[in-house]
């Protein structure tokens, strides 16, 4: 049997879409969560192994390492509950990727860390020319930013071969209800990204040899280059909903358009269009209507 990738946070969406493309290409899993995730569709399926336990506690995250042949480091704490406690966001998000480097270093020291970060990390960056690029100095203008920014430096001082993604605002192909405010303003730039995209980034990512020791943005590309206005009024479109409804934060948040040519290039992740997730939306929203 090939040596498992370890997908932490694994039992959540992305966790399990990625372990089932690995699954696809006769690759195994180690899964790690916390012991009260639902793992129904994992515990016991051919070439997955579910690991209970807490990034928090070095020992179980030192066992769950040892002898994989990558990981992906998905778990955090998340907003806006990562905004609710700051020093337990600080314990899950910081203090347990430094779990993850030090058992690296022991247990798997020729794996590669794919470090799940976040375009949040720059700050407001709305009075500036576009596109962000990597170089950009981060300012943190909330927890879960501030977080991001440590655990960043943990993996680059670590000595582990890493890959950190700095990962624009995910847009999910499912009927969900809007956010109060939008995380934005109404003139604001926006650049999403579609979720299968991410997980293509994180699949290529763990494999690549040229993108060890490298940060890279993780974002949409051209196509999902939006203003905020223009994102939210094609959602109520889709939705059949009055836009007038819709409420904007006052001031910028962290949303912007980034340079993500040398990410594509390696990671070759861009693989669907806003049209094309506006098209998913519309037929979602169709089907709801039929039934």
């Amino acid at each position: 049997m090939n040596k498992p990738v370890l997908i932490t946070g694994g039992a959540g969406s992305v966790g399990r879409q990625l372990a089932g493309m690995f699954l696809e290409e006769g690759k195994s899993v180690k899964i790690f969560d916390l012991p009260f995730m639902d793992f129904t569709g994992l515990e016991g399926e051919e070439g997955v192994e579910v690991v209970k336990g807490d990034i928090t506690d070095a020992a179980s995250v030192s066992s769950a390492v040892a002898g994989v042949a990558g990981v992906l480091h998905l778990a955090a704490i998340l907003p806006p509950n990562s905004e609710k406690d700051r020093d337990f966001t600080f314990k899950v998000n910081v203090d347990g990727t430094r779990n993850i480097a030090q058992g690296m270093k022991m247990g798997a020291p020729d794996a590669s860390l794919v470090f799940t970060s976040s375009i949040s990390t720059y700050g407001d960056t709305s009075e500036e020319e576009p596109p962000v690029t990597i170089d950009h100095q981060q300012g943190a203008i909330d927890v879960y930013a501030e977080s991001k920014i440590a655990g960043e430096e943990i993996v680059i001082s670590s000595g582990v071969n890493y890959v950190i993604l700095r990962i624009a605002s995910i847009a999910v192909p499912a009927f969900l209800e809007p956010p109060e405010p939008w995380p934005f303003t109404a003139d604001q730039r926006v650049e999403m990204i579609h979720r299968d995209d991410v997980a293509d980034a994180l699949r290529n990512a763990v494999d690549s040899e040229e993108a060890v020791g490298k940060v890279f943005n993780i974002a949409g590309g051209s196509s999902w280059r939006l203003s905020g206005k223009d994102y939210v009024e094609d959602f109520f479109s889709v939705m059949g909903a009055p836009v007038d409804m819709a409420v904007y934060r006052e001031t910028p948040g962290w949303n912007d358009w980034y340079d993500t040519e040398e990410s594509q290039r390696i990671l070759r992740y861009q693989n669907r269009s806003y049209d094309y997730y506006s098209g998913q939306m519309k037929a979602i929203v169709e089907e709801m209507m039929a039934e």
